[in-house]
């Protein structure tokens, strides 16, 4: 997660010593809203049940954004929270298949 980071301060600052900071949240928000390949989910998503809505699409309206109801978001706010556990367990599941499978080619490709 640090080389992350790290990465994306280099690619967003590129000089300027100072401007990290201001840089930092926009980074940190970007590692937290993208899918791991592992998860299959975003770190959002599992902590909160529910998919983020981005900055650009509330600027330009998506359908998603349009046909929003505060009722209905709710009640489904309500389920998500009931099956995150659930979601989580199998977001568990998913990254210990991928370790196995990581593992197995890496030692596929050593010689002893």
């Amino acid at each position: 997660m640090n080389r992350a980071i790290l990465e994306g301060l280099k690619k967003r600052v590129s000089g300027a010593l100072g401007a990290w900071v201001d840089e930092l949240p926009s980074v940190l928000w970007v590692l937290r809203m993208t899918l791991k390949t592992a998860l299959e989910e975003s770190l959002f998503s599992l902590t909160f049940g529910t998919k983020s809505v981005l900055p650009p699409e509330m600027v330009f309206p998506t359908l998603c954004t349009v046909t929003y109801e505060q009722d209905n978001s709710e009640e489904g706010l309500k389920a998500n929270l009931d099956l995150l556990e659930e979601r989580r367990a199998e977001a568990h599941l998913r990254t210990l298949a991928y370790k196995k499978a990581m593992t197995r080619i890496y030692n596929r490709k050593v010689c002893l």
